[in-house]
């Protein structure tokens, strides 16, 4: 299924471009997730990724690696920066 553009993706190209990074909020299932993989170069599925857990205790400075900008998705779900 084709992408379909949304009203938010001007605003989120225009935050990312001055600050690099993004929290995007909003009601489950959205669209939150599809509107940012259209920005992403890599992904991290925080909540598929059996390594999430290991690495957010030994190195969580591994989690960033990957081309940027980077979309950690459903990062919650693993309590990342609790």
């Amino acid at each position: 299924m084709a992408y379909i553009k949304r009203i938010s993706d001007n605003e989120l190209q225009r935050k990312l471009e001055a600050s690099g990074a993004l929290l995007i909020r909003g009601a489950k299932a959205c669209g939150k997730t599809e509107s940012a993989k259209q920005f992403a170069k890599s992904i991290l599925k925080a909540d598929i990724d059996s390594q999430v857990p290991l690495l957010m205790e030994t190195a969580p400075h591994r989690l960033l690696f990957g081309d940027t900008p980077r979309l950690i998705d459903e990062w919650q779900e693993q309590h990342i920066f609790a």
